[in-house]
C-alpha cells in the first residue's frame, strides 16, 4: 500500500495493462464496483494500453501495489515480459493475469503471479481475488526509518531505501522517491535500522540487499542502475550476507 498526499499508508495503487481499451475499461469498472462496497478503502487505478508506457513509469520510479496484465499484446512487450520488469523494481508487487489465452498459465507462475483469470470469468472471480490480495498487501513489510530534522518528521519504508551514503557530517538516504539528508553517523543509522538486509559495502556506504542486481569483487550494481564500489575487506562479508538473504526469500 502506498502513501497518500497526507503521508498515510492508505491508498491501494492499481495498474491495468491491456491493449484493448474496452477490456481495460471493463476491468476498471469491476474494480470500482468492488471498492464501492468498502468506502473506507481508498484506491487509484491507472490504465495502460501500451506496455512501454508502464515501463517508462517504472523507470521513473512509479510503482503500484497490484498489476493486472494481459498476457498477449501484439507488437509490444507481453504481460510475461512486463512481469520480469516489474519484479526488478518491486519483488513484493501483486501480479494478476487477466487474459483470453489460458495456454500461457504455466509461464505466468514462473514470475510468481498471484492469479490467472480468464476474461470471461472476471465478473465472478475478481472479488474473491481482491478479498485475498488486500489483507496480504496490508501485511507487507511496513517497517519505517524516521528522520527528525528541523522540526519535521519524515518516514521512509525500509523496503524503499536503496542505499545510504556519508559525506562530511551528513548522510544521504537514497530511496525510491528521491533523497533525504540527516546529520548523523552511519553507525547510528545502522544501529537504528537493525535489519539483516542492510550491509556495509565500504566505510562510507550502506546498501539494501533487496536492491542489489549483481555483485562483483570491485563493485555492486543496483537495480536502479547505480554502480557503487565495494572495498576488498567488505566483499566476502557482503557476498555471504547477500547470498544468505536471497536464499531465505525462496
Amino acid at each position: 500500500m502506498t502513501q497518500d498526499s497526507a503521508g498515510n499508508d492508505s491508498v491501494y495503487r492499481i495498474a491495468i495493462v491491456d491493449d484493448n481499451r474496452k477490456d481495460a475499461e471493463q476491468l476498471k469498472g469491476l474494480v470500482e464496483k468492488y471498492f464501492a462496497g468498502s468506502p473506507k478503502k481508498r484506491y487509484a487505478v491507472s490504465l495502460y494500453q501500451n506496455s512501454s508506457a508502464l515501463i517508462w513509469d517504472l523507470d521513473d520510479r512509479k510503482q503500484f501495489d497490484i498489476y493486472f496484465l494481459d498476457v498477449e499484446m501484439p507488437e509490444q512487450a507481453s504481460g510475461l515480459e512486463l512481469a520480469y520488469k516489474i519484479r526488478i523494481y518491486c519483488m513484493e508487487a501483486i501480479i494478476i493475469y487477466v487474459t483470453n489465452y489460458v495456454k500461457y498459465a504455466p509461464q505466468a507462475f514462473e514470475v510468481n503471479a498471484f492469479r490467472y483469470i480468464p476474461k470471461r470469468l472476471l465478473g465472478e472471480k475478481l472479488d474473491e481475488a481482491l478479498d485475498c490480495i488486500l489483507p496480504r498487501i496490508e501485511q507487507q513489510d511496513q517497517r519505517t526509518y524516521v528522520i527528525e530534522m528541523q522540526g519535521r518528521l519524515e518516514r521512509i519504508l525500509y523496503k524503499n531505501i536503496v542505499y545510504i551514503s556519508k559525506a562530511g557530517k551528513y548522510v544521504t538516504i537514497h530511496h525510491r522517491d528521491g533523497e533525504s539528508r540527516e546529520r548523523k553517523s552511519l553507525s547510528r543509522i545502522m544501529d537504528a535500522l537493525q535489519a539483516p538486509e542492510f550491509v556495509y559495502i565500504d566505510k562510507g556506504y550502506i546498501v539494501n540487499i533487496q536492491h542489489i542486481d549483481s555483485l562483483q569483487k570491485e563493485c555492486i550494481l543496483l537495480k536502479n542502475g547505480t554502480e557503487l564500489k565495494i572495498s576488498r575487506s567488505k566483499y566476502r562479508d557482503v557476498k555471504e550476507k547477500a547470498a544468505g538473504y536471497w536464499r531465505g526469500l525462496r
